[in-house]
């Protein structure tokens, strides 16, 4: 059978659109700059995760993996960019702060390009790590912490960090190993967090259960709220206005520090470490949290300012 010049010319014009399309160029760079203290480190991406873990006192050690998208928008030089950034990666040091990635984030060269980034740093790092769109995994860091993401999921593994902020447009949240303030929010998603209150923490999702792990000796105020779900506080609780199931107002162990913790639909859960056998007195008698004075306000243990 003859096939006419349009027909071939179109045969060899999707056999180049599927090759363009299979194409994923990819590059990936190494460097360690040497730091002393606790260094300052930031990390921004267009679209890629980010990965910090801990490592030695003097030096950061950061890897990129650099690809150029799929498709006719990467354009032409697409592989010849990914090479260059590989080449002469976004880093810059200026004393004991490095910044990673957000000087060149506007550049044409840049256009339609991702990098994922692996960072070892020093436990005291105060760090900043930023993804349009991506996961953030952090682990093992002691100074203060902010994550955010414009879409995608952040675990924070810390190690007695005295402060965290963890915002993403849409996607979970998981924080250990707090000692001091949180700030943690997200458009859609669960969000959980284990540490000790020493200060203020706002916790708020618009969509999601949201799951408090603070001990049974953390002294703070809570302020809980759900618009469809409801709250449940393990430790004993001095309620202050109405009692309701999508709202608890009180003081945990005399109060302290505020907890503020909103979902416009989810539970809201507030547990201590103890076991139920341990949620009773010397006397055996079961000494209610938030949710039993809401089921039986008459208990002689509920106390309402």
């Amino acid at each position: 059978m003859t096939r006419s010049p349009i027909f071939v010319a179109a045969l060899i014009l999707a056999a180049s659109a599927a090759a363009a399309f299979a194409a994923d160029s990819e590059a990936t760079f190494d460097k360690t700059p040497s730091v002393g203290g606790a260094p300052t480190v930031s990390v921004s991406t267009g679209a890629g995760y980010v990965h910090i873990t801990p490592g030695t006192d003097n030096r950061v050690h950061i890897v990129g993996h650099v690809h150029a998208g799929l498709g006719w928008f990467s354009g032409d030089d697409a592989e010849s960019r990914v090479k260059q950034i590989a080449a002469n990666p976004p880093i810059v040091q200026s004393g004991n702060t490095i910044t990673i990635g957000a000087q060149h984030m506007d550049s044409n060269l840049f256009q339609n390009i991702s990098i994922d980034y692996e960072v070892t740093t020093p436990r005291s790092t105060t760090l900043t790590a930023h993804t349009g769109s991506g996961s953030i995994q952090i682990a093992g860091i002691q100074g203060a912490v902010t994550a955010t993401s414009g879409s995608g999921s952040l675990q924070l593994d810390l190690a007695g960090s005295n402060q965290a902020t963890a915002h993403t447009g849409s996607g979970s949240i998981h924080v250990e190993g707090l000692a001091g303030g949180l700030n943690a929010s997200t458009g859609s998603g669960s969000i959980d967090i284990t540490g000790n209150p020493t200060t203020d923490w706002r916790v708020n999702t618009g969509s999601g259960r949201i799951h408090l792990n603070v001990g049974n000796n953390a002294r703070f105020t809570l302020n809980a709220s759900t618009g469809s779900g409801t709250v449940h506080v393990d430790q004993p609780i001095t309620m202050q206005g109405s009692l309701n199931r999508h709202h608890v107002s009180g003081t945990v162990n005399g109060g302290g520090p505020e907890i503020h913790a909103s979902t416009g639909s989810g539970d809201i859960i507030i547990n201590g470490t103890s076991t139920s056998a341990q949620l009773h007195d010397s006397n055996s008698v079961h000494v209610p949290g938030a949710a039993d004075c809401i089921d039986n306000p008459s208990q002689p243990a509920c106390r309402k300012n």
